[in-house]
């Protein structure tokens, strides 16, 4: 019997009281107890119960007093006293080539092949030691980000269970160029788009406006709506999902209206680059039941790498203040349209697009916190980066949810985040696939 059969022949029976379990084999079990769990649905905290892990999978979920292993099978009991049990944290934004120290993407673009993975693979770790258990790549050059996966899945390096967009698709010379997926037209994209999914890619990323690269005009659409719409449609023809980096209204007008299923950035700004909430634009959002990854702490990040440079400098230039008074300005804009967006019904995930810019990796919890400052709740934001991300990123049904026959993936904090989203930097522990993380004292 494979492993995956024996774990499907688990049976959860409860006799006089006590959750017993029926296996066909005795080995390890661990027994994982702390003060709460929190389960990744937005639903209240749960006192008194525990978690037993087995073969990779959470076995059961109860009262502490009643969780029984199989007579005659180990089991190691972790108790964290007053700590919080969630599942891992599912960042559903990163580029783990980029070294996240306000190193321009055109810099990092050129870097050889090589030396990214290295750095993808060392972000990787710095990712799972943070507690990101699950997170998905949206674009790196060539084949770094199928090498990255290959390796986590292959035991090679420690990392979160990636999934991988391969080389976002870019007009010539527009946004993230250097990565390797250029296509122009109709014919062009569609050969794209199935070339990435002959290699691998989970789902497509495109770029629907210009962004940071040097070439480009983030306030321009990239694609026409016609070769838009054929990128979906051959997406969705070959079951994968599509995410639409748009950081202007046309963008995210033109992604709508192709069908993207998540919207990224989502920037509220014209082609001039004045700022509007545009209402109807908005509806057309929570009608399409997209979902949106607003970015925000990126843009914090930005702010403070500029402040910082100055204050080891001794002085700002007036180039650097006029940057640093502008950047505050469209955080305090895209803070505003979120707020908006959000009592529209417009459905949000945490994605941190680190370690991208000046956005370190291993800070994922600082996005979940800007969520916050744009009107979620401790709880929204935490389920943002939990169990919505999951579904975002067709995880849904292995990631975000603590639950029984799902993978044993863990974070364990001090305190409780419903009360304090900075519980979440004291980490006590991380499981994945039911085993703790050796992580950095």
């Amino acid at each position: 019997m494979s492993q995956r059969e024996r774990w499907f022949a688990l049976n959860v029976l409860r006799l006089t009281g006590e959750t017993y379990l029926q296996s066909d084999h005795t080995s390890d079990y661990t027994l994982v107890q702390a003060a709460r769990i929190f389960d990744g649905t937005g639903s209240a905290p749960e006192s008194g119960k525990a978690v037993l892990l087995h073969d990779g999978h959470v076995a059961a979920i109860g009262s502490e007093s009643e969780l029984r292993a199989p007579d005659g099978s180990s089991v190691t009991v972790k108790d964290y006293g007053e700590a919080t049990i969630l599942p891992g944290l599912v960042d559903g934004h990163t580029h783990m080539m980029a070294p996240g120290d306000g190193t321009p993407g055109d810099v990092t673009g050129a870097e050889q092949d090589d030396i990214l993975l290295i750095r993808a693979l060392q972000n990787a770790r710095t990712f799972l030691h943070a507690g990101v258990t699950t997170a998905r790549e949206n674009g790196a050059k060539n084949k770094v980000g199928f090498s990255l996966k290959d390796g986590i899945n292959k035991g090679l390096t420690e990392g979160p269970e990636m999934v991988i967009s391969g080389r976002p698709i870019t007009i010539t010379g527009g946004h993230f160029w250097y990565c390797g997926s250029e296509a122009d037209g109709i014919d062009g994209v569609r050969a794209e788009v199935r070339k990435l999914v002959k290699e691998g890619a989970d789902f497509i990323k495109i770029m629907a406006t210009g962004g940071s690269t040097w070439s480009s005009n983030p306030l321009l659409p990239s694609y026409t709506l016609e070769e838009m719409t054929v990128i979906v449609d051959e997406a969705h023809r070959f079951g994968r999902l599509t995410a639409a980096h748009c950081a202007s209204m046309q963008g995210i007008q033109n992604a709508l209206d192709a069908g993207v299923d998540m919207i990224i950035h989502c920037v509220f700004e014209d082609e001039t680059g004045m700022y509007e909430f545009n209402e109807p634009l908005a509806e057309q959002l929570a009608a399409a039941n997209a979902w949106v990854n607003p970015t925000l702490h990126v843009v914090q990040a930005g702010i403070d790498h500029t402040e910082r440079i100055g204050y080891e400098r001794g002085w700002i230039t007036k180039d650097e203040q006029a940057s640093i008074d502008a950047t505050k300005r469209s955080l305090e804009t895209r803070n505003e349209s979120v707020g908006k967006l959000v009592k529209m019904g417009v459905r949000m995930i945490a994605g941190s697009d680190s370690p991208w810019g000046a956005y370190p990796p291993g800070e994922f919890v600082k996005e979940m916190i800007a969520l916050t400052k744009a009107g979620l709740s401790n709880t929204e934001a935490l389920v943002s980066g939990l169990s919505h991300a999951a579904e975002s990123i067709a995880m849904g049904e292995s990631a975000g949810t603590l639950a029984t026959n799902r993978p044993g993936d863990l974070l364990v904090v001090g305190g409780n985040p419903i009360d304090d989203l900075n519980a979440l930097w004291d980490i006590k522990d991380v499981y994945k696939s039911g085993v703790r993380v050796a992580r950095p004292v």
